[in-house]
């Protein structure tokens, strides 16, 4: 418990928050390039670290929300609304930091491409979630439409045909290197939005 009180002290989110930034820098810097895009593949790393930040909040959330369904539970309605926006906020900087890797990487912005406004519009019905889930309306369709997004955020990811993006760069590797990194590059970006919900429960207490 005394772990925690230190962790949500202004000091000790401060440190928390300057040490993961200076990790993920350091993890850019050292990641391997890959044969193709060359340093390139910084900004694929950055981007997809976002990107799946954002989807790992939005499936917590939908997890959070399946249980406020069940449950009724107002309580864990606020957990998934603090986790929500943390979510929002990672997948939109996912999605930002996209147009840097295809200008870099494809020498262009191209967002008619399927994936790009495929992330546009879950990115439209998370932030509709989240307006919906901070009015004073029945917490079980709260709940709802959380576990709903998770849906329709899977339909778009199964259904969006790939034009210019390739198919699950990362794992598909044949570079243990690469595929470590994304996964360094994911953990960090997560444990700073782990500390982003602990800063904003910390505030409302």
């Amino acid at each position: 418990m005394q772990m925690l009180d230190r962790l949500r002290s202004p000091a000790g989110l401060v440190r928390g928050f300057t040490l993961l930034a200076a990790a993920v820098v350091l993890l850019l810097w050292l990641a391997p390039a890959e044969k193709t895009l060359g340093t390139g593949m910084r900004s694929v790393y950055l981007h997809v670290g976002l990107i799946w930040t954002g989807i790992a909040g939005f499936t917590v959330g939908g997890v959070l929300g399946l249980l406020v369904l069940v449950r009724d539970d107002a309580r864990l309605d606020g957990w998934a609304q603090v986790v929500g926006w943390v979510a929002c906020g990672f997948f939109a900087a996912g999605f930002l930091s996209s147009m840097l890797a295809s200008s870099i990487n494809w020498g262009g912005v191209f967002l008619a491409e399927p994936r790009n406004t495929s992330a546009l519009m879950v990115l439209c019905v998370a932030l509709i979630v989240q307006i919906w889930g901070s009015w004073p309306v029945w917490v079980r369709l709260k709940g709802l439409l959380r576990v709903l997004l998770v849906v329709v955020f899977t339909w778009s990811n199964l259904t969006t045909p790939l034009v210019l993006h390739p198919q699950d760069p990362i794992r598909t590797s044949t570079s243990v290197a690469i595929q470590y990194s994304f996964l360094g590059i994911f953990a960090l970006f997560s444990l700073a939005g782990a500390l982003m919900v602990v800063a904003a429960t910390r505030s409302k207490q």
